[in-house]
């Protein structure tokens, strides 16, 4: 991991910039567990049950993207697939999100975070496409590889 990239100076600037209630960043842990998924920086956190979030791959909408490497959009959650089952996604439920934006960060051809853009409220995603972002700190906005 890149020391010299400030992670959560970024996603506070993220926030700021295109106006964004909730910007999150998950990553699997590279030490004793790397399979567990945990969101390990935060900007316009309600709370601070996110430290709790421990998911593995293919559960939660972290471990979902991480898994699939597709990014995953909620314009209104109330009208979403994932309305029902808000128990599996503790990061909505903790952060009340509303519309969300999941998109998967790559780093030496595979899925290793996910970079989270959320609104409350009702608010709906601002019109600023923060999909284009090429680079994230070490990270590729894309497979490189396959794209």
């Amino acid at each position: 991991m890149s020391n010299d990239f400030n992670f959560q100076e970024q996603l506070n600037q993220i926030r700021a910039t295109y106006e964004y209630d909730f910007v999150g960043l998950a990553m699997s842990s590279e030490q004793s567990a790397p399979f567990h998924i945990k969101w390990r920086y935060v900007s316009g956190n309600l709370n601070h049950r996110y430290k709790n979030i421990v998911l593995r791959s293919g559960r939660g909408i972290a471990g979902i993207v991480i898994k699939s490497g597709k990014q995953i959009t909620i314009q209104d959650m109330t009208n979403s697939p994932y309305q029902d089952q808000l128990f599996n996604y503790p990061i909505i439920q903790s952060e009340q999100l509303t519309s969300l934006v999941a998109m998967p960060l790559w780093r030496q051809n595979r899925v290793c975070g996910v970079l989270l853009f959320g609104q409350r409220d009702n608010k709906p995603l601002p019109e600023n496409d923060v999909t284009h972002f090429k680079r994230f700190g070490p990270f590729y906005g894309k497979d490189m590889i396959n794209s």
